[in-house]
């Protein structure tokens, strides 16, 4: 059996998208990120063949989270660890120890992310021990992986334009070659990203009415 993992603040007012909170308000990033991690989850839906979680930070316990699981079948687990970096590899040691072949993560932050995307995350795995998908921000909208978790997730600068070369650099030269990259994505931090978001939804909507 394989796992698919979607990591999510609880949706606190204040506490989340707060980049975009420069020029939102506290109460509209507070309803976007709902709406993003809704789709984040109606995304994971559709992928076959997987137990579908939820990671939550800081616990399990938001009403929000309860609603989404109970609605779409999905499990809840608590994030573990001081950053992101160990509570990713605290929750990839998790799910493997419990007889998990391929565990994968998403987060919230890619409402439009094709989920073909990680069908094909899941299909790489079958000959490679690390499969990540980079985002255009340099850090990364997906990573999985098969066996064990690798030693990529210790003292990385969190949120910054290094995190995938970093990541990358930390993993053992011999493992290099077990490494599966995905095509580029974008995810939505910015008040520019949620503009492009905006037209991308447009350009798509427009060449579906078309075909």
């Amino acid at each position: 059996m394989n796992a698919l993992i979607i990591f999510a603040k609880a949706p606190v007012k204040g506490k989340v998208k707060t980049r975009l909170q420069k020029n939102l308000s506290q109460a509209k990033a507070l309803k976007l990120y709902k709406e993003f991690l809704l789709q984040a989850v109606s995304i994971a839906e559709k992928v076959k063949d997987c137990k579908k979680i939820i990671a939550c930070y800081p616990d399990e316990n938001h009403p929000y989270f309860k609603t989404l699981a109970k609605r779409f079948g999905f499990y809840l687990i608590k994030q573990y660890g001081k950053d992101l970096g160990e509570r990713m590899e605290s929750a990839f040691t998790e799910l493997l120890n419990d007889g998990y072949k391929k565990v994968i993560i998403i987060g919230c932050d890619s409402p439009s992310l094709p989920k073909e995307y990680i069908d094909d995350a899941f299909i790489a795995l079958d000959k490679k021990s690390l499969v990540v998908g980079p985002s255009c921000d340099g850090g990364y909208y997906l990573i999985g992986v098969k066996g064990a978790a690798p030693p990529i997730f210790k003292n990385i600068k969190w949120g910054t334009r290094d995190v995938l070369r970093e990541t990358l650099k930390r993993m053992p030269k011999k493992q290099l070659s077990s490494i599966y990259l995905l095509p580029f994505w974008y995810d939505i931090d910015t008040i520019e990203d949620l503009q492009f978001l905006k037209i991308h939804k447009e350009l798509l909507n427009a060449s579906i009415q078309k075909t």
